[in-house]
């Protein structure tokens, strides 16, 4: 599914046959559908980029618009369409806000649809990808509660030292570093200073999460410029859904 495109459009011609070559030629395999609604659900778990190629505006493109409104929705698809002006129009009329991600207008760029199709194919898989949260805290009782929390939507790896971290590091990239900011030995602003020297791990995105709230704390601490700062008195729901933010955010980013 990961390199598949569905590629649905109202008429055939030499335009369609164009876009299908350069996908395919870029290396993505395309399942092409002249709208036919019954195709359309047949294929909707094929792949989670939909292109809409509109031709001439008729009845069934606005019925073929609003099946892929709906699939779009409850299978959070990326919904990409092409069009004349006028089709556009009528498309974002149709579908809710935010449901068309972009929409091409005719005379079409194809080398810029397949770089899009490229890039939103990447940022899909790794949107998908199970990430990977590192929890640096010398607090034991609050690593067991944040791994309880965190666990089974993030692989979730401990350590309570920045020591230990230092070592984990050298054997392990994880994509976030959850980082306490008052720890023995080895602070966490100083372990952050000490990664970002080194070119193996100075791209590791670091939040910090700490009880410390008072303002000489939060201005130090930002002084080395982490990716965040969570207090620990934050509600659940709430961190899971700053974490969720962040990992979304930094793959638009990357892309």
């Amino acid at each position: 599914m990961k390199d598949t495109i569905v590629f649905i459009y109202d008429e055939p011609g030499f335009m369609v046959q164009t876009i299908i070559q350069n996908i395919t030629d870029a290396g993505m395999e395309v399942i092409d559908i002249n709208s036919d609604i019954d195709e359309i659900e047949r294929h909707q778990y094929d792949s989670d980029i939909i292109v809409y190629y509109i031709g001439n505006l008729e009845v069934g493109t606005r019925r073929v618009l609003k099946c892929l409104n709906g699939m779009t929705k409850e299978y959070r698809k990326t919904l990409c369409v092409i069009g004349e002006s006028n089709s556009l129009r009528i498309a974002e009329e149709t579908c809710d806000p935010g449901v068309i991600t972009v929409s091409y207008n005719r005379p079409l760029d194809v080398r810029k649809l397949v770089n899009d199709l490229r890039a939103m194919l990447h940022t899909r898989v790794e949107y998908n990808r199970k990430k990977c949260i590192l929890l640096v805290d010398d607090d034991t009782d609050f690593l067991q509660i944040a791994y309880s929390w965190f666990d089974g939507i993030y692989e979730v790896d401990i350590v309570s030292s920045a020591k230990e971290a230092m070592k984990y590091l050298s054997e392990k990239k994880p994509d976030l570093i959850l980082l306490d900011h008052e720890m023995p030995k080895m602070s966490g602003y100083e372990f952050l200073s000490e990664i970002r020297k080194n070119w193996k791990t100075a791209d590791i995105p670091v939040i910090f999460l700490t009880g410390k709230d008072d303002k000489e704390s939060v201005m130090h601490i930002i002084e080395k410029k982490p990716n965040g700062y969570l207090l620990k008195s934050t509600p659940k729901d709430q961190l899971l859904e700053s974490i969720d933010n962040f990992f979304a955010d930094h793959i638009l980013k990357i892309k």
